[in-house]
């Protein structure tokens, strides 16, 4: 998670009784009752009467709402996002947590229209919301900086009128890691201590072993998991692209298969099976390169769990040793040969395009998606940061 100073514009400052809580939120808040025992399963009644939630929607002066509280919860969804839904049980459940610590949790709606809004209140019953308003709500995304929902950022309830908040992004994700709130408030980085850049290419001391697949206490939340640096495996992906393009070349222009059998699968197989084992350094050459490159490049790692990695890495062995067996046996195929290698290489082309270049893993997608609900995993919830 990373804590940024937020400028907030000098014109909201000083307006409304200077109390800009005031100007971003209106001057009452919502009062969504519901009793949420934790002890029972949270669910969303979405087929709830409106005359239900006019009733339960009494209001209470803002200033008053955050009276005695130290911090400011603001959870941003809306109806038509699938993924605000699923998140949507978290907040709620981790409301009376946040509350012990002195955090008051507010839902501000980013529906479309005042029937969605309804929708979204009974989905978060229990959670009070600000009053519909799609211009204030436009103004709070462009202050945060918010590109995208679910979000929940955490403010500092005090000085309104003042000093300007420290705002804290990717509340979201450090919610699921952290349900109960124990290490709230939520420090600027989940990075117990700077990793040096000898540590980042030679795993020792307090990180653990050489042979470690990934980095120990580099995560507050988790500091016995092993992480790796996504710079770095976002460069090797890019130094693999070039190595797909080298074979789309072969299958279509060069068409030397003992390329293939003597220099570029024991290389690949090597490459994948030694970061399975040892992750990227300091056996996989192309893993050591990116790691040296993401040192040199970006100074501050991005930690991200190793496991949902290594199965990324075993798809990739699978889909090289595909093509090295399509290869052996291109007589046997007849013509349907050079289709199906192309498309084997063309595959590792795409997803080694995807995850140097754009930051999608499509094996980590695929963990979360596939191994996850069939292996009984626990999800990655870092990974979709």
């Amino acid at each position: 998670m990373t804590a940024v100073d937020k400028n907030i514009p000098d014109a909201i400052v000083g307006d409304i009784d200077d109390d800009w809580r005031l100007k971003l939120l209106g001057e009452k808040v919502l009062l969504n009752n519901s009793i949420v025992d934790e002890s029972t399963d949270v669910t969303f009644d979405i087929e709830t009467s409106e005359q239900q939630l006019q009733e339960d929607r009494e209001s209470m002066p803002t200033q008053a709402f955050f009276e005695g509280y130290e911090y400011i919860a603001l959870f941003f969804g809306a109806n038509y996002c699938p993924f605000c839904t699923k998140f949507a049980p978290s907040v709620v459940a981790a409301k009376q947590y946040l509350e012990e610590k002195k955090c008051k949790t507010i839902f501000v709606s980013n529906d479309r229209d005042q029937e969605n809004f309804d929708q979204s209140c009974a989905k978060v019953r229990g959670l009070d919301a600000m009053k519909y308003d799609t211009s204030k709500t436009a103004v709070m995304r462009e202050i945060f900086g918010l590109k995208t929902i679910p979000a929940l950022i955490i403010l500092p309830n005090k000085a309104f009128d003042q000093d300007k908040p420290e705002v804290f992004f990717n509340a979201r994700e450090i919610l699921e890691l952290d349900p109960h709130c124990k290490n709230f408030p939520w420090g600027e980085s989940r990075q117990a201590e700077p990793v040096t850049a000898w540590e980042r290419l030679w795993i020792h001391g307090r990180h653990g072993n050489w042979w470690q697949v990934g980095h120990r206490n580099v995560s507050e939340l988790h500091p016995e998991d092993m992480y790796i640096d996504e710079h770095a495996v976002r460069a090797r992906a890019g130094l693999l692209n070039i190595c797909t393009v080298v074979m789309l070349m072969n299958v279509f222009f060069i068409q030397e298969p003992d390329l293939v059998t003597y220099a570029f699968y024991p290389f690949v197989a090597w490459e994948f099976l030694s970061s399975l084992v040892f992750g990227l350094t300091p056996f996989s050459p192309l893993g050591w390169l990116g790691t040296l490159c993401a040192t040199i490049l970006h100074p501050k790692p991005l930690w991200k769990p190793a496991n949902p990695k290594r199965f990324a890495w075993a798809i990739g062995m699978t889909l090289a040793t595909t093509c090295m067996v399509f290869v052996q046996f291109r007589k046997d195929m007849g013509a349907v040969y050079k289709p199906a290698v192309a498309a084997v290489v063309f595959t590792c082309f795409v997803a080694t395009w995807l995850e140097g270049n754009l930051g999608f893993c499509v094996g980590c997608y695929l963990y979360n998606e596939v191994i996850v609900g069939y292996f009984d995993r626990e999800e990655c919830v870092e990974c979709k940061a």
